[in-house]
C-alpha cells in the first residue's frame, strides 16, 4: 500500500451534500444579516428624515407666528383710529387700511362693525366680500369678551379664510381683519406646495389642501406661538419608496455582509480542507502537509478574528465620521463638537491598530531556538519580571517547590511568555478577592521523563463553557481582552514539544500546567532517530 486514500462514489456524494447544506447555511445566515441590517438602515434613514422634517416645521412655525403677530399690531393701530373722539374717520382709516394692504397682502378685508342692538357695517375696504362674517356673527363671537381681546372667527368652508375679531372699547364697536391662510404661509422655500394645513383653535380647517397622501409621510404639527390666532399648524411630507428606504445604503451593506458571508464561507471549506489534509498527513507520515494545514486552519482563525475584532472600531469611526460630516455642516459651526469628533475617530484608529499587533504576535512564524535551559533559572526569571506588577496590584506571588536539577531543552524566551501569560491571568483571576486570599502559586517539578510547571489561583474557577473552548483564539471573558493570550501560549508551548493544560482544583480556583521534555529525554529521541 502507498498511503493513498481512495475516495467512493458514496463518499463524493456526501461530501458534495455537505458542501450544499453549508452553502445553503451560509447563504441564509447572510440573508438573515442582510434583513436586520437593511431594518436598522431603515429605521435611521427614517429618524434622520422626521428630524428634517421637525427642523423644517420649528422654521416655519416661529415665521408664521410673527406673521401671525403683525396682525395684533394692525388692529391696535387701527382701534386708535376708532377709538378716537368725533365721528369715525373713514379717511384715516382707509389710509391706514391701503397701507395694510400694500405691506401685508394677506390681508384681504379691514372692517369696522357696529355691535350694538341692530349690528351692521360702518365701514369696510371690500364691502361686495362674500367671505366677509356677518355682522351679527361678529357681535355673537365678541359677547361677553373684555375690548381689546382678540379672537378667531372661521371664514367660510373651504375658503382658506379666517377673521379676527376684536371690540375697539367700550363703545359696540367691533374691528374685523380677514386672512388669506394660503397666503400667510406660502413662500417658504424648501417647503413643498400642498403639504400645509392650519385649523381654528376648535379644530375646524381653515386651510386645508386635498389629500394626496400616498402611503408612509412625515407629519409635524404645533400650535402658532401668538396668543390671539393660536392655530394649528400641520404640516406632512409623502415619501415615495425611493425616499423612504435608502436602497443605495442597503444596497452597500448586503454586498459588504454578501462579501463577508463568501470569506467565511471560504475559510470554512479551507478549514474543511486543511482537517483532511491533515488526515491524510497523519497515514502518510507527511510532515510537511501537516504544517501547510495548520498555517491554512490559523489563516481561517485569523480572518474570523480580525472581522470580528475590527468591527467595532470601524463602525465607531463610521458614526463618528457621519456626526462629524453634519457637525461641520451645520450653521454655526460648533468647532469643539466637530474636534472631539475628531479625536474619537483618533482614539479607535489607535485601538484598531493595537488589535492588529495583537494579531501580527498571534500568526508571527519562527522556528524556536531550543536549548539546555534550567527550570529553576526559567522560573525565577519570569518571577523578577512579574514581581513588581503583581505587588502593584495587591496579589501575592507565592513559589512553591522547583527541582533544582530539572533540565529542559526550550527556547527560553516563549516558555517565560507563556508562563507570564498565566501568571497574570491567575492575577486576574484573584482581583475581586479581599486583599488576603490574592494569592498565586507557581511550582516546578520533574516526574520521569517530564518536567511541569504548575500555576494556581483561588479565583472563581473555569465555567464549564469556557473549560471546553479554553484554548481557542479570540474568545475571552474580559471586558477588553482579545482571547488571544491562552492560544499564544499553547501555541509558544507546542513549538517547544511541550504540552498546556487547564482544569478547576478541587478547593477551588484553576490550575494550568506546563509539561516540557527533558534535555535527557530529547537527546535520547535524537539518539534513537
Amino acid at each position: 500500500m502507498d498511503g493513498t486514500i481512495w475516495e467512493t462514489p458514496r463518499d463524493g456524494a456526501e461530501a458534495s451534500a455537505r458542501r450544499r447544506r453549508s452553502g445553503l447555511a451560509w447563504f441564509a445566515g447572510w440573508a438573515l444579516a442582510a434583513l436586520a441590517a437593511a431594518g436598522v438602515a431603515v429605521a435611521l434613514h427614517l429618524r434622520a428624515l422626521e428630524a428634517g422634517i421637525a427642523a423644517e416645521g420649528a422654521t416655519l412655525h416661529r415665521l408664521i407666528s410673527q406673521r401671525a403677530d403683525q396682525h395684533d399690531a394692525l388692529l391696535t393701530s387701527l382701534g386708535a383710529i376708532v377709538r378716537a373722539p368725533g365721528p369715525l374717520r373713514t379717511d384715516l382709516v382707509v389710509l391706514l387700511a391701503d397701507s395694510v394692504q400694500r405691506f401685508y397682502p394677506r390681508v384681504r378685508t379691514i372692517a369696522v362693525v357696529d355691535i350694538g342692538a341692530a349690528p351692521h357695517a360702518l365701514f369696510s375696504t371690500n364691502p361686495s366680500d362674500a367671505a366677509a362674517p356677518a355682522p351679527a356673527a361678529v357681535a355673537t363671537r365678541l359677547a361677553g369678551e373684555p375690548p381689546g381681546r382678540s379672537l378667531v372667527l372661521p371664514g367660510p368652508p373651504a375658503s382658506g379664510l379666517y377673521h379676527m375679531v376684536k371690540r375697539a372699547g367700550e363703545e359696540p364697536v367691533a374691528l374685523v381683519l380677514t386672512v388669506n391662510a394660503g397666503q400667510l404661509v406660502e413662500a417658504e422655500p424648501g417647503v413643498a406646495a400642498g403639504t400645509i394645513s392650519l385649523a381654528a383653535p376648535d379644530g375646524s380647517p381653515i386651510l386645508a389642501p386635498p389629500d394626496t397622501r400616498q402611503g408612509l409621510g412625515l407629519n409635524f404639527t404645533r400650535v402658532l406661538g401668538s396668543q390671539s390666532q393660536p392655530l394649528t399648524l400641520s404640516l406632512r411630507r409623502d415619501l415615495r419608496l425611493a425616499e423612504a428606504i435608502p436602497f443605495g445604503t442597503i444596497g452597500g451593506i448586503a454586498a459588504v455582509l454578501g462579501l463577508l458571508a463568501w470569506l467565511g464561507h471560504r475559510v470554512l471549506a479551507e478549514r474543511r480542507r486543511a482537517e483532511a489534509a491533515r488526515g491524510r498527513a497523519r497515514l502518510s507520515a507527511d510532515e510537511a502537509r501537516l504544517a501547510q494545514a495548520t498555517r491554512v486552519n490559523a489563516m481561517g482563525e485569523l480572518a474570523s478574528g480580525i472581522a470580528h475584532e475590527l468591527a467595532q472600531p470601524i463602525a465607531a469611526i463610521l458614526s463618528q465620521s457621519q456626526a462629524g460630516a453634519r457637525l461641520a455642516k451645520a450653521e454655526p459651526l460648533d468647532r469643539q463638537a466637530v474636534i472631539q469628533a475628531l479625536d474619537a475617530n483618533a482614539r479607535l484608529a489607535k485601538r484598531a491598530g493595537a488589535i492588529l499587533d495583537r494579531l501580527r504576535d498571534y500568526v508571527r512564524p519562527g522556528v524556536p531556538d531550543r536549548r539546555p535551559t534550567s527550570l529553576a533559572a526559567l522560573i525565577a526569571h519570569v518571577v523578577a519580571l512579574s514581581q513588581t506588577e503583581l505587588a502593584g496590584r495587591g496579589v501575592h506571588l507565592v513559589v512553591g517547590p522547583v527541582d533544582p536539577q530539572a533540565r529542559v531543552l526550550v527556547e527560553p524566551i516563549a516558555i517565560e511568555q507563556a508562563l507570564h501569560n498565566l501568571i497574570r491571568n491567575a492575577a486576574d483571576a484573584v482581583d475581586a478577592l479581599p486583599p488576603d486570599q490574592r494569592r498565586v502559586e507557581i511550582s516546578g517539578t520533574l516526574s520521569g521523563a517530564t518536567a511541569e510547571i504548575a500555576v494556581g489561583d483561588r479565583g472563581a474557577g473555569l465555567s464549564p463553557e469556557l473549560a471546553a473552548r479554553l484554548f481557542e483564539p479570540f474568545r475571552s471573558t474580559k471586558p477588553n481582552g482579545m482571547g488571544l493570550g491562552l492560544a499564544l501560549s499553547l501555541r509558544l508551548v507546542e513549538a517547544n514539544g511541550g504540552r498546556l493544560s487547564g482544569d478547576n482544583r478541587p478547593g477551588g480556583g484553576a490550575l494550568f500546567a506546563i509539561t516540557l521534555p527533558t534535555v535527557a529525554t530529547d537527546e535520547q529521541r535524537e539518539a534513537a532517530e
